[in-house]
């Protein structure tokens, strides 16, 4: 399917067209995709090779993630045979996928729901961020995973996904008139 949009169409880009996005250089993966990385309305994002310790959680400002990792880091360590990140620690990892967005295409990210049942906090950030978890469009640019276990360690190795990106087109917000018409026509809700 072609990464091809009628003027009125915004939202979120459904599995076929993330697909396509990647098969067009929108999002570049260090490795192939696994089977089940592209999910309904999602990518998994996978941790790289390392990760670094570093003193406190930030956002880049007006330079790059890996200059702040420089200024900031405590230690680093390979991630391939698999690393422990300890409670109450904060460490950035590099992603294996990167973006190269069209100028109509954005991204937000948020960690997998199985991430946050076991109290991990993750965010995922951008060089020159002034937000956590996004990607403004025509972002082009390495991604980093910011991960902070909460409650336990955890056990995590290259490939270990924690974190998904969404990929939208427009901002599509429905007023409630609109959300009354769609629940009307769809029953979005059960219950008074």
């Amino acid at each position: 399917m072609p990464l091809t949009f009628a003027v009125e169409d915004k939202g979120i880009l459904p599995d076929r067209m993330i697909a396509a996005l990647a098969q067009a250089g929108g999002i570049l993966p260090a490795t192939e995709f696994v089977p089940d990385q592209i999910q309904p309305a999602s990518l998994d994002l996978r941790l790289g090779d390392v990760a670094y310790r570093v003193r406190a959680s930030f956002l880049p400002g007006s330079t790059t993630v890996a200059q702040r990792i420089d200024e900031l880091k405590l230690h680093e360590f390979a991630l391939t045979d698999g690393a422990v990140l300890e409670t109450g620690c904060v460490y950035i990892v590099p992603l294996l996928e990167s973006l190269a967005l069209p100028a109509d295409i954005a991204a937000s990210a948020n960690p997998k729901s199985s991430t946050g049942r076991l109290d991990v906090f993750t965010r995922v950030i951008t060089d020159k961020a002034r937000a956590f978890d996004q990607m403004p469009e025509g972002y082009r640019g390495p991604l980093y995973l910011e991960v902070s276990p909460r409650t336990f360690p955890i056990l995590v190795r290259k490939g270990s996904r924690l974190s998904q990106i969404r990929f939208r087109r427009g901002n599509l917000v429905l007023d409630d008139a609109a959300l009354a018409e769609l629940h009307a026509r769809e029953r979005l809700a059960s219950g008074e």
